[in-house]
């Protein structure tokens, strides 16, 4: 067999090899995402992983408000809002401190010492946290410091209070004490107008961003990666059109072999 025979041979393999591992991958998908509407639309309850085709409502413009509704209430009598998973990483001395800095500013500064994870209502972003729980406010210009024992993240409204130099704090100390320090840091910064300031959770007109503007897809939507299913069929063709080809190749030298020995 001529070489360009036998490369041609092997680019045929292997482009029938990625065209039918692609369609049948893609197939796949619309049977089980055919299989997840029919589940959704019924009354039977299924469990899946808890990560799967989840809705991200950090996209989703009719989030859920009644969490940050709740936060923003109770800052209205308290200051410091405290969830019950961090009770135990605070002192109640470094709390009382916290509200006696807070306690006679007029461009108030809120603490809402709250647990963020992946399948929380913002998808564990600390930021959009805060800015939704500044926007549910009465207050017209506030700031929201979210902390808890991995990271600090501030939200604005009608005001933006920023930082000039990064802070340092002893990740080692409790959720309080961070906190604490973070307020001082923020009462010696002169609080300016949020509209025609640069933060990185507020609208051009001042105004808490409070979703992650994403138009590229519905977020409802469940779309199937054809680039994945793709390479994955590149790489078998790789594997099975190589294996043919040199397969094919040691046959017909065989079979050469033994009709010049003949």
């Amino acid at each position: 067999m001529r070489t360009w025979m036998r490369w041609t041979l092997a680019l045929l393999v292997f482009a029938a090899v990625v065209v039918g591992t692609t369609m049948y991958s893609s197939a796949k998908f619309d049977e089980a995402k055919s299989a997840r509407i029919e589940a959704e639309s019924g009354d039977q309850i299924s469990v899946d992983s808890i990560y799967s085709d989840r809705v991200a409502s950090r996209y989703d413009p009719d989030y859920d408000r009644s969490r940050y509704q709740q936060i923003a209430k109770a800052l209205e009598t308290d200051p410091v809002f405290i969830d019950e998973y961090q009770v135990v990483g605070v002192e109640d001395s470094e709390l009382t401190a916290i509200r006696k800095e807070v306690g006679d500013l007029t461009e108030p500064i809120y603490v809402a010492i709250l647990t963020t994870s992946q399948l929380d209502a913002a998808d564990g972003d600390g930021e959009l946290t805060a800015a939704r729980i500044a926007t549910e406010l009465s207050d017209d210009r506030a700031t929201v410091l979210v902390a808890n024992e991995v990271h600090e993240d501030l939200g604005h409204k009608g005001i933006v209070r920023q930082l000039d130099d990064p802070l340092e704090l002893d990740h080692d100390a409790t959720v309080s004490r961070r906190a604490l320090d973070y307020v001082r840091a923020l009462k010696s910064t002169e609080a300016e107008d949020a509209e025609g300031s640069y933060a990185r959770m507020i609208d051009d007109n001042g105004d808490p961003i409070v979703v992650d503007v994403d138009n590229s897809s519905d977020p409802r939507d469940l779309t199937y990666p054809t680039g994945g299913g793709a390479v994955a069929g590149m790489v078998l063709g790789l594997i099975v059109g190589g294996g043919v080809g040199i397969i094919g190749v040691l046959i017909w030298r065989s079979i050469g072999k033994r009709l010049l020995g003949q």
